[in-house]
């Protein structure tokens, strides 16, 4: 009898399968899967019995009965996602095709403190959960925050900037008060998951995604499954300095220079140096990210000039990341994003001048303002389902990742990569 991890990720294997090409006969499932008949007839039953997959009629002869064939019932599996932003608490019940079937958003202010932040989180949640007969319909809670969660103290949430704050235990507080199995993450991470479970990623078993905020987040999916490093802290490309010129001086992260407040800042100066006051009509002191791209957009040269060195920034950094991780795509969300060509062309012009091969594509994420609820429901569901694409590159070890063709070295990389060396 296979052990209890194989038989989950068998399991997986079929739920995958049958969201990927639709309904498959048992003969087919094993076909494609190298499973047994025996094993996909045991799986179809559990899954069958448990809602997710059902039976929808008959299949092609071919030359014996018509086989019966199969079906993913997504709705049969799914799961709360809550999103804690600065302002916010949005909670959504997602289904395994990543629509939503309930939403709750209630405004919070971290300065209120932890006991009216917790009580809002309850209000959020408790919201959605009224719309479905027994939580134990649902498969968990993925809870999304603005902070690394390292594994040292899982779950536990505290806010930057916020020092009266001594950590609300956000693992042990959901799991008590719903009793439903719940997973924590950095906001960063579980859009990552998200836009590989549900979005633009879908189907890629290794690739980078950028979330472009008040700073810059990342999550590293690796043989189709999110990569977190020794202690949760995997991805933090905002941290990176690009100056390799050793000074006491400290250098500006990319996070700061790419970042809503880095965009801001080198728009002032900009508009500064060339005696205006104001950007239109809204006066430098009150001036955001979205003012600056509006400028852009609608022509204003100096403000093109800001988003192109932010996207050339950008670009720096994941050239960097990428000689680590070998992506086959690189996933940008957030934001700055609705920028376009204005950041996106600078951006991919100095990946491909950096890489060490020829840049793995770059996609827009799909998700959109949902990208935060949605990958925290991901973070529970990307458990129950897998891509046979993913399985074979994890098993493997090796690249192996059909997706991708390999790719060849890039002649400017490559001398960039003989100077680092010297």
């Amino acid at each position: 009898m296979p052990g209890i991890h194989t038989r989950t990720r068998h399991r997986a294997l079929v739920l995958g399968a049958l969201r990927a090409a639709g309904p498959l006969s048992k003969a087919e499932l094993a076909r494609r899967l190298g499973l047994s008949v025996p094993t996909v007839t045991e799986i179809l039953r559990e899954c069958a019995t448990d809602g997710v997959v059902e039976e929808v009629g008959e299949g092609r002869s071919t030359g014996g009965r018509r086989p019966m064939l199969y079906a993913l019932r997504t709705q049969g599996l799914r799961a709360v996602g809550v999103n804690v932003d600065p302002d916010t608490v949005r909670a959504v019940i997602s289904d395994l095709s990543g629509d939503i079937v309930a939403e709750s958003t209630v405004p919070i202010d971290f300065t209120d403190g932890e006991s009216a932040f917790v009580a809002n989180l309850h209000r959020a949640v408790d919201t959605v959960l009224s719309t479905v007969e027994s939580p134990d319909e649902l498969a968990g809670i993925g809870v999304a925050v603005p902070a690394m969660m390292p594994r040292s103290a899982k779950g536990r949430f505290a806010p930057l900037g916020h020092p009266t704050w001594t950590g609300v235990d956000l693992h042990e507080l959901v799991r008590q008060r719903y009793g439903l199995p719940v997973v924590t993450a950095n906001r960063a991470h579980a859009v990552g998951v998200g836009e590989h479970l549900f979005g633009a990623g879908r189907g890629v078993a290794n690739l980078l995604c950028l979330v472009l905020g008040s700073g810059l987040g990342a999550a590293v999916i690796a043989g189709g499954r999110l990569f977190t490093g020794g202690d949760g802290a995997a991805g933090v490309l905002g941290r990176m300095v690009l100056d390799a010129a050793v000074s006491d001086e400290p250098a500006p992260t990319v996070g700061e220079m790419v970042g809503e407040s880095g965009i801001v800042a080198a728009a002032v100066a900009r508009l500064r140096h060339a005696g205006r006051r104001t950007l239109g009509e809204v006066p430098l002191h009150l001036l955001n990210a979205g003012h600056v791209i509006d400028a852009a957009l609608d022509g204003d040269a100096l403000m093109a000039d800001v988003l192109a060195h932010a996207g050339r920034v950008l670009g720096a950094a994941v050239a960097a990341a990428l000689c680590v991780t070998d992506s086959d795509l690189v996933v940008l969300c957030g934001p700055s994003t609705r920028a376009g060509p204005l950041l996106l062309e600078p951006f991919q012009a100095i990946l491909r001048a950096r890489s060490p091969s020829t840049p793995p594509p770059v996609r827009l994420g799909d998700l959109g303002g949902h990208s935060g609820p949605l990958g925290a429901a991901a973070l529970v569901l990307a458990d129950f389902i897998r891509d046979a694409a993913d399985d074979e590159t994890e098993q493997a070890g090796t690249d192996t990742a059909p997706t991708r063709a390999r790719r060849r070295p890039n002649s400017a990389g490559t001398q960039a990569s003989a100077r680092d060396s010297e």
